[in-house]
């Protein structure tokens, strides 16, 4: 009876979390096999020997070792969690009484911050904490099962699974991520400015796959302790910005396709400056009268304003609502709703300063979504991220026409192409390029400067879209629209690596 108590043990079996892999196969998550110390003070036969033996090994203070575990009421104390090979060697050869080694797994994340802030990371109970790992734990994670297993004298596990036995273990994962994509969105996105932090996204739109997702600094989860949650923050889905002039088009495809205007309506921009019931709106530029079509290119906050009232508010809001704007996305993450208030809270101020990007909060995940439908002919396509699964939401209603996103993207490839279009710096070499760029105020200053947030939303090739990238800065320099310099790099690279 004595000897079966010895070789016989009940063992709470934690198994192996499913692996990540990037959508060519390349591992992003994997779990490896650790050890850790444990004591089970009922056990132990002399606490000072133990102590003075233990205590140099696991780097723990003898006297403080002594102390917790002979006063201890506890059945089952936890030493150290996950040491290495050569500690828990040495912690077998000593072979004390009360002292053993556990079998638990430890997550490796072999491209370091690739892709940090998305996989996120899991805390030493091998729980996902941050990111995937933690909104995907009912998949990848597995529930600990509790087994008969046999010991030798040294009350090591033999890795015999008794019949009918197996080591639970979670399912693995297949991200729609390209690792040569991600290389190259991180690569664009840490060579910023004087930003403080900058994100850009990459969507393949016949599918709807997003292949990158970038955020600079960078988080590397193999050491999540050594990083501030403002470092491991998923910030692309989970911060609601204003979205300034990115938003222009869906408003301007909105009037098409309601034919308020045509390409060709003209639009009194009233010289750079608008005064309408004691709220004043100014563009950079000193514009006069312009067909709709310039309105974008010059992206005229007065001439927008203009559309947006010609539109109303109930009108307005169904689109928003129906790109997705003011709902979490279908994509397995962390997420912000963002901020669509409903149509009757509207004021006219509020109605006019949407229409150029103010007034409104939304991500950067919400945004790629939205050039996605738009880009998709018009019709609704939810964003994926599961490479094996299909696309979850199977909304696919028309949003717009093909006429009125031709006329768009028109408008779109001008802003970057044109000689006065305020995108130049989207252009590349041999390729045509459409976006729109975009800055927003935040209301917060650091040294007398406000800090405004860029963004670049765009599309490549310009005639027929295969991928649509969107750009964001958090920065408090002027860095002269160089989310479009970021989004030329991205783009650039992805027609290198396209077949």
């Amino acid at each position: 009876d004595r000897a079966r108590r010895q070789h016989m043990a009940s063992e709470l079996v934690t198994g192996r979390r499913g692996m990540i892999y990037d959508r060519n196969g390349q591992v992003l998550a994997r779990s490896v096999e650790a050890r850790s110390v444990y004591a089970k003070p009922q056990e132990v036969e002399d606490f000072l020997v133990m102590a003075n033996t233990l205590g140099p090994i696991l780097g723990m203070e003898p006297q403080k070792l002594y102390d917790e575990l002979s006063k201890t009421k506890r059945r089952f104390v936890w030493l150290k969690r996950k040491v290495d090979d050569y500690t828990a060697e040495a912690v077998r050869k000593v072979n004390l009484s009360g002292i053993g080694l556990s079998k638990e797994y430890d997550r490796v994340y072999p491209f370091k911050h690739m892709a940090g802030q998305l996989l996120g990371f899991v805390g030493l109970d091998d729980k996902g904490l941050e990111g995937i790992e933690r909104s995907l734990e009912a998949r990848l994670g597995c529930i600990p099962t509790r087994q008969i297993v046999q010991r030798d004298a040294m009350g090591r596990r033999f890795y015999l699974h008794e019949e009918g036995q197996t080591e639970p273990r979670g399912q693995d994962l297949t991200l729609t991520l390209d690792v040569q994509m991600q290389f190259i969105a991180e690569e664009a996105v840490a060579r910023d400015y004087d930003a403080r932090w900058s994100g850009a996204l990459v969507v393949d739109v016949p599918t709807g796959d997003i292949l990158a997702w970038a955020q600079y600094p960078f988080f590397n989860p193999n050491s999540y302790r050594e990083s501030s949650p403002l470092v491991y923050r998923n910030r692309l889905a989970a911060d609601a910005l204003e979205p300034g002039s990115t938003f222009k088009p869906f408003v301007m495809a909105a009037a098409l396709q309601e034919r308020k205007v045509t390409p060709n309506t003209l639009i009194d921009c009233e010289r750079g400056k608008w005064v309408s019931k004691n709220f004043t709106i100014r563009d950079t530029s000193n514009q006069g009268m312009l067909p709709a079509s310039k309105v974008l290119r010059y992206s005229s906050n007065i001439g927008m304003a203009k559309i947006g009232l010609s539109l109303g508010a109930p009108m307005f809001h169904k689109y928003l609502h129906a790109l997705g704007f003011g709902e979490r996305t279908s994509v397995p993450v962390s997420e912000s709703r963002g901020i669509l208030r409903i149509p009757r809270d509207w004021s006219e101020v509020d109605l006019m300063s949407t229409a150029f990007g103010q007034s409104i909060s939304v991500t950067g995940l919400q945004m790629a979504q939205g050039y996605l439908t738009l880009l998709n002919g018009g019709v609704y396509k939810p964003l994926r991220l599961i490479k094996e699964e299909g696309n979850v939401d199977e909304r696919h209603e028309r949003v717009f026409s093909e006429k009125t996103v031709r006329e768009v993207m028109d408008m779109m490839r001008d802003v970057v192409e044109e000689k006065d279009g305020t995108g130049k710096r989207a252009r590349i070499e041999g390729v045509e390029v459409a976006g729109k760029t975009g800055t927003a105020q935040t209301g917060q200053f650091s040294g007398g400067t406000e800090l405004k947030n860029y963004w670049f939303a765009g599309f490549v090739p310009a005639e027929q879209p295969r991928y649509t990238i969107v750009v964001l800065q958090d920065t408090q320099a002027e860095p002269a629209f160089s989310s479009a310099a970021i989004f030329a790099r991205v783009a650039a690279g992805l027609e290198i690596l396209a077949p």
